[in-house]
């Protein structure tokens, strides 16, 4: 979640004083101090925003202050404005349009090409969907005017949307430590944005906190004290606010209802082991059974080390609703910065060398209209005829073309009344302009050949000097603009790679006849060590993100074609044809890619698509479609071995029934002989008793 920081800062030279305690990673995150520490701070930060917001104001047309609007109405002068500043940052902003180029990714060695390409393709997708370039022209914007414009990279909330988001934040949401020297903020402690939100999707992040919330946005009124004895959240809460130093219209509403959220990114530095690795340096995790069979076997020995983790705590006034550990290195926000000030680090525009020059112009503007409605009398006491009208009426009616004067034809002096003009003094006012316009352009870095006006330069190539020469100038704040627009590209692919790893991903690369499918994160058998490992596996590939050495953008593209045509058309017969079907596949046909293909196939030239492939690749690609097929038999194996045991184990039981049931037949036969031969016995048992008895008789 995204917040906003709109708070009204200090012009103050702020250094951060050695005394004070750093920001560490205590067990329960950014505690109370620590947050208040990070406010005063930004309240004593040097007061820049106010300036910045009076540039916009100059490019908006806004460059009248209220007293200056007074006095005008006072000397009834209407308020004339000549908005210079308006059209010259509108040309630069068109520069950047015209010449604005894509991201790509390259590869630190030929290993990992195909990985580079995959992320080059992938990336155009996410700097599409979620309008990268609008953003970063955008933030462009601001650095042109103010100074200083932002763009957030992250992912995106709502499941319904594309899931990155690239978008721009104004200058009044953000702070940051003011004793960051990098461009990037790498070196910063912290960077704080505010935003207000309605309690009810607070609520919705936060369900633990609404309570506290709800009581702070009723002003702890109601029956908070009752809900309080049953829930000491509250009650902690409400002594904690107490000894708030923001006060609440920064950053609550009640009648709005809602809530201000201060979103923190903070760095700490611990002291941990670390492993450095062929292609990389990761942070040494004893649970990871990798890392530790690494150190146990001798492969690789941890060693110590100082470095930086990221930090996100989430606060809304005193009460701090999140905070945890993140995984990131770098934070979400991109500073777009333009100049910067020597002594105090305050960012600015090319606005601010523009203002004086434009105060001029609009000053010149109102001083000859002045001049040139404006009249002078010069007259006797007894030259007008009072019964008709006096000196103040005649100052009145002088002004309008169709004025009437009566005059005393008794007075002394013939020429006794006369009405004067400047308009000397207008044209020295006009030629005082005219320069105005020339120093507030000239200011800025741009030149009238720029702006497509008349200049003193009749040939192709003295009107390309100048126009170079203004591109030249611009350099340092476009220089800054593509470092910020890589940054961005950079935070995208880190998103993109970090939901790729240890994933199968299949990408489409290429277009027309040299489209091809690159398997990334792909299991196979290593040749030498016979071990199964991923081919173009994202998480080791050292790749890094650059901008295109030629623009991108529909206009150059025309301008390419067009310079390409006329090379093309002084070619000999053979070259053309070889050529054209190239030629069309630059068009913007939607079916260029068939054209083209039935012009090589009706010229008898073999397809790029057709040319034999490296050997190596193609063993490579066999080997990887080997072992996935292998990879999907051992996928497929434990199955197939679980229904197998089964239908053992139930082969099994049944012949152990069937045993014992044979067993149980052989025990009731034998205890059936059994009990028949002790039948027997009795029986002859008895008859020996009864020839005992009939003998003892006898």
């Amino acid at each position: 979640m995204s917040t906003e920081f709109d708070t009204l800062t200090e012009d103050y030279n702020y250094e951060r004083s050695g005394n004070e305690q750093p920001l560490t990673q205590a067990k329960g995150g950014l505690d109370w101090m620590q947050y208040q520490r990070i406010i005063e701070e930004i309240r004593y930060q040097p007061h820049w925003r106010q300036e910045a917001d009076k540039h916009a104001d100059y490019y908006d047309g806004n460059q009248l202050d209220p007293e200056t609007l007074a006095d005008l109405e006072e000397k009834g002068m209407a308020p004339l404005i000549t908005n210079l500043i308006k059209p010259t940052v509108d040309m630069v902003l068109g520069m950047e349009a015209k010449t604005r180029s894509d991201w790509r990714v390259v590869a630190d060695n030929d290993e990992f090409q195909d990985v580079a390409e995959a992320l080059s393709q992938k990336l155009f997708e996410v700097e599409r969907e979620t309008r990268a370039d609008r953003a970063c022209s955008d933030a462009y914007a601001c650095q042109i005017k103010s100074g200083l414009g932002w763009v957030e990279v992250s992912r995106e909330s709502d499941p319904f949307h594309y899931p990155y988001r690239a978008a721009p934040v104004h200058r009044r949401e953000m702070f940051w430590d003011w004793v960051a020297k990098e461009h990037d903020l790498s070196d910063a402690r912290y960077v704080v944005r505010k935003r207000w939100f309605d309690m009810d999707l607070v609520a919705l992040h936060f369900p633990k906190k609404k309570d506290v919330l709800s009581a702070a946005l009723g002003r702890w009124g109601g029956n908070w004290i009752t809900a309080a004895t049953e829930n000491a959240t509250l009650a902690n809460s409400f002594d904690q606010e107490r000894g708030l130093t923001v006060s609440d219209f920064e950053w609550i509403n009640p009648r709005r209802q809602r809530i201000c959220l201060f979103e923190i990114w903070y760095r700490t530095f611990v002291k941990g082991k670390i492993l450095r690795l062929p292609d990389r340096v990761v942070e040494f995790d004893p649970k990871n059974p990798m890392h530790k069979f690494a150190v146990e076997n001798g492969m690789v020995v941890p060693e110590s080390a100082i470095y930086a983790r990221m930090n996100l705590s989430i606060w809304a006034g005193p009460h701090r609703l999140y905070d945890g550990k993140t995984d990131k290195k770098r934070m979400p926000y991109i500073p777009f910065w333009g100049y910067k000030e020597d002594l105090t680090n305050t960012p600015y525009g090319l606005i601010r060398g523009m203002i004086s020059p434009q105060d001029e112009v609009n000053a010149r503007r109102r001083k000859l209209m002045n001049l040139l409605s404006s009249k002078r009398i010069i007259a006797d006491s007894d030259s007008l005829d009072t019964r008709i009208n006096s000196f103040s009426d005649v100052i009145q009616e002088i002004a309008r073309p169709d004025s009437v004067v009566a005059l005393n034809p008794m007075r002394k002096n013939a020429n006794g009344f006369k009405v004067e003009t400047e308009l000397n003094l207008g044209q020295q006012q006009f030629q005082i302009m005219e320069e105005s316009k020339k120093a507030l352009q000239e200011a800025a870095g741009v030149y009238q050949a720029m702006l497509g006006k008349d200049t003193s330069a009749t040939s192709g190539f003295a009107i390309n000097s100048l126009v170079e020469q203004g591109t030249t100038t611009l350099a340092e704040i476009n220089d800054n603009y593509r470092y910020s627009r890589r940054l961005v590209g950079e935070r995208l692919v880190e998103l993109i790679r970090d939901d790729m790893v240890g994933k199968p991903v299949q990408v489409v690369a290429g277009d027309g006849p040299r489209k091809r499918i690159i398997y990334l994160n792909q299991p196979a058998q290593n040749p030498q060590t016979g071990q199964i490992e991923l081919m173009n596996d994202v998480n080791r590939s050292t790749v890094k993100v650059a901008l295109e050495d030629t623009p991108s953008t529909p206009a150059y593209r025309a301008q390419q074609l067009q310079m390409l045509g006329q090379v093309i058309q002084s070619m000999p017969p053979q070259a053309q044809a070889m050529m054209a079907p190239s030629f069309v596949e630059m068009t913007e046909l939607e079916d260029r890619h068939e054209l083209a293909d039935q012009m090589r196939k009706a010229l008898g030239i073999q397809n790029a698509g057709q040319d034999q492939q490296d050997p190596e690749k193609l063993q490579l690609q066999e080997q990887v479609q080997q072992a996935t097929q292998v990879i999907e038999q051992l996928k497929q194996q434990p199955a197939m071995i679980a229904a197998q045991a089964k239908q053992a184990q139930v082969e099994l039981d049944a012949q152990k029934a069937q045993v014992d049931m044979a067993k149980a037949q052989q025990d009731a036969e034998l205890n059936k002989e059994m009990a028949l031969a002790e039948i027997d016995k009795i029986k002859v048992e008895t008859r020996k008793l009864e020839l005992e008895s009939e003998l003892e008789m006898m």
